[in-house]
């Protein structure tokens, strides 16, 4: 019975030890087989990767651009946000024809008969993510970033009437009067003899007139010679990131998330871009409701023509941030070829001088009598 009990307990302490020896070989082949897997599965990421660009290269390999750029947005990138685009794409142009590769998935044209067919009213061609970068009230579409067809066409259907002046009362005098604000600052400047930035005053104005137009009163720019809600200091700092989001959709996205949302403009914010938003809701908000705002206005307009609250605070404001740049770079660009043109600023002075238009301020009607003015607005 004492062998039997020392036999059980040696058998016992054998398994014992087999036991705990186990773990230990196991553990090398276990790490051996995470290992593998791991191996396997970057190994599978990589191919599907190298897969991908070699696919997209392919895809668009006869259009000819910048080293890399069939791989690779990184001169794409590299050009936008380095604040030298124009002179990179105009260069592009020159070395690769009218269509150029800027991206793997990217192309750039200088074809006027091609930019029609694209932007044509019945075009078959498709808006990319490029445009969801226009959403200047993050979250929500306007008649520029919206890349539904049928629903842009929709939108500025009802937005025409508006924009072409029919149902905005006194549209031209209210052009005229901010028109009569610039002068007097400029001519304040000059009677002083104080230089000024011609650039700065000239995006006042067009700030002035298109928040005139589209709810009835103007910023004040003009009348307090100063950006009154620092839009436009906001608007320099800032466009390097709207222009990269533009070339990469995704950091939209991201962006937009909960996480990094409080980073984009508020309409709770004191100033900036944000202080406009929250400007073109309390309007927009005043013309709706039961005691609502009647004006005929563009956002007057915009409404009576079937669109939402949401929908016109976002073309107001749209209209504003966006119409406001682009006007005033036309007028800065103008003036600068003028300027430097001594003979194109005689004949224009000539034909003036000639027409015997009304002063101070030309009138629309005069002005389309005026072959060559209009020469010069088309071409500035």
């Amino acid at each position: 019975m004492h062998n039997m009990n020392q036999t059980v307990e040696f058998v016992h302490a054998a398994m014992s030890s087999v036991d705990a020896s186990r773990p230990n070989e196991q553990e090398p082949l276990l790490r051996h087989s995470l290992a593998s897997y791991a191996t396997v599965a970057f190994s599978i990421l990589v191919l599907y990767a190298v897969t991908s660009v070699v696919r997209q290269y392919a895809r668009l390999r006869h259009v000819q651009g910048p080293p890399g750029a069939g791989v690779s947005k990184w001169w794409l990138v590299r050009t936008v946000y380095g604040g030298r685009q124009h002179l990179d794409f105009y260069d592009a142009f020159l070395k690769y024809g009218s269509l150029v590769r800027v991206g793997p998935n990217d192309l750039m044209t200088s074809d006027p008969e091609l930019w029609k067919r694209m932007l044509g009213v019945r075009t078959t061609y498709k808006r990319s993510r490029w445009y969801d970068a226009m959403r200047l009230d993050p979250g929500k579409d306007n008649v520029l970033s919206v890349r539904d067809n049928e629903l842009h066409s929709k939108l500025r259907a009802q937005m025409a009437a508006g924009y072409s002046g029919k149902e905005v009362d006194n549209f031209e005098s209210k052009i005229n009067e901010n028109i009569l604000r610039f002068m007097d600052l400029i001519d304040k400047y000059v009677s002083e003899n104080t230089p000024f930035d011609f650039g700065l005053k000239a995006q006042y104005f067009t700030l002035d007139v298109i928040s005139d137009l589209a709810f009835g009163e103007p910023f004040g720019d003009l009348a307090s010679d100063s950006d009154v809600h620092e839009y436009i200091h906001t608007m320099e700092h800032n466009m390097p990131n709207v222009v990269l989001t533009a070339v990469l959709p995704w950091l939209l996205s991201l962006m937009s998330s909960p996480l990094f949302r409080s980073m984009l403009p508020s309409e709770k914010d004191a100033i900036g871009v944000g202080k406009t938003i929250g400007i073109a809701k309390k309007v927009v908000a005043e013309r709706f409701g039961p005691e609502k705002k009647t004006q005929r206005d563009m956002l007057g307009s915009f409404i009576a023509h079937g669109l939402s609250q949401e929908e016109a605070s976002s073309e107001i404001l749209m209209q504003i941030l966006a119409g406001s740049d682009t006007t005033a770079t036309a007028i800065r660009g103008t003036f600068l070829h003028l300027i430097t043109s001594p003979s194109v600023v005689a004949t224009l002075r000539a034909e003036i001088e000639a027409t015997k238009p009304s002063l101070p301020i030309i009138t629309e009607a005069e002005a389309r009598e005026m072959p060559y003015l209009a020469a010069v607005i088309k071409e500035g």
